[in-house]
């Protein structure tokens, strides 16, 4: 039995809470946990998180039958294409919405394994034997910049562009999604930047394996509250799932 928890914190600094979070089981019990960081500021970055987790949540459930990792993908493919196309839509068509975008990153649990897929800088953790696993890249400039070699990590950590995603659904007609068939793990962890853009992967691997924590329910609200002694600069949104 899959066991999971999500939850969502505006953190201290900010007045929206622009991430949005989607749980959940279809009728062929696979487990979807997706977690959206709305972007674009005053220009509705809460909207375009929010439909992309409404979007699902109507289509998810009556999902599948997966016959195997290639149909998930499949699926996560053609949904996340359609998510964005969507979003994009409603920015095109509502000047209130113009430039509106968000993050997408989560996992699909299903019999034959699980897959992860993402784009922009929300992450997913895999833990195993207590070890961490980052399962996503993130879609920055920094992190591109990182990976030529043109800034060193500890320049990463402060850079002046270090929230400059190069890729997010809604800005553009189309964009490309990672979408990949990942080991199967004792706990997953789907998070915004919130989290991970302030507590190191040591800090968040100690309350997953964290003894005294017994459920997802109580891993999540102690990363929350990992995250907002912090500064709680950033939303926060946690989902740990238990394989």
């Amino acid at each position: 039995m899959i066991e999971y928890y999500a939850i969502s914190d505006v953190g201290l600094k900010r007045p929206v809470n622009q991430d949005s979070y989607l749980c959940l089981t279809n009728k062929h019990g696979d487990v979807l946990a997706m977690v959206c960081d709305g972007i674009g500021g005053s220009n509705a970055g809460d909207v375009a998180s929010g439909e992309v987790v409404k979007y699902f949540s109507d289509r998810f459930e009556q999902s599948g039958p997966f016959n195997n990792i290639e149909d998930v993908k499949a699926y996560l493919k053609k949904e996340l294409a359609s998510a964005n196309k969507h979003v994009y839509d409603l920015a095109n068509k509502n000047a209130a919405f113009k430039g509106m975008g968000t993050t997408v990153t989560g996992i699909l649990i299903n019999e034959n394994g699980t897959v992860c897929f993402n784009a922009g800088d929300s992450r997913v953790y895999g833990y195993l034997d207590n070890e961490s696993f980052r399962l996503t890249v993130d879609h920055s400039l920094v992190n591109q910049l990182l990976a030529k070699g043109e800034i060193t990590y500890e320049e990463s950590l402060n850079h002046p562009m270090k929230h400059y995603l190069i890729r997010a659904v809604g800005i553009l007609n189309k964009v490309e999604f990672d979408i990949h068939h990942v080991k199967d793990m004792d706990y997953y962890l789907v998070c915004s930047d919130g989290l991970c853009g302030y507590c190191s992967d040591e800090e968040i691997l100690k309350v997953i394996y964290d003894e005294s924590l017994s459920t997802c329910k109580e891993k999540c609200e102690q990363l929350i509250q990992l995250a907002l002694l912090k500064g709680g600069y950033d939303n926060i949104t946690v989902v740990v799932v238990k394989r």
